[in-house]
């Protein structure tokens, strides 16, 4: 009987060994520190990444400070009413801006989208403001984005 509880024991120490291996406390750089915290953007450029194919290079000119130019490396319409398409940025050390375009039940347009790189502590979230203005809104992805290897 001594056995399997030793075993137990043995497994539940490799258990807690790993799990806390697993968890590094290490910062990761910001990747967007020279950029404001908000930026505005115009309808237009949204719908236009999705007019893109796949494999083409694209450049967004969200604001006279902020460009985000890229290769379309997916662009799919998954229902009806729902387009996604992601951009990856070399020039931003392989940074992804993944955006999609719902259509709603009264036929407007709405868009939710995340720039976002696993390197980087930071990113960008696409919001819609209370005027009905698209934004990206700096966030700290560690805060928004749960990540699935840790229990």
């Amino acid at each position: 009987m001594k056995k399997p509880a030793c075993y137990a024991l043995l497994l539940l120490t490799f258990f807690t060994v790993t799990g806390f291996s697993q968890n590094s406390n290490t910062l990761k750089p910001k990747q967007f520190n020279n950029f404001p915290a908000v930026i505005n953007c115009s309808d237009a450029v949204l719908s236009s990444i999705f007019n893109a194919s796949p494999g083409q290079n694209i450049n967004l000119s969200f604001s006279d400070n902020f460009l985000f130019s890229g290769n379309v490396t997916s662009n799919l319409i998954k229902y009806s009413n729902l387009q996604t398409a992601v951009v990856k940025s070399t020039a931003l050390n392989n940074t992804i801006f993944s955006v999609s375009k719902i259509i709603n039940k009264d036929k407007s347009v709405s868009y939710q989208g995340r720039i976002i790189n696993k390197n980087y502590f930071d990113g960008y979230e696409l919001k819609k403001n209370t005027a009905g203005n698209y934004q990206l809104i700096k966030i700290e992805k560690e805060n928004v984005i749960q990540v699935c290897s840790q229990l």
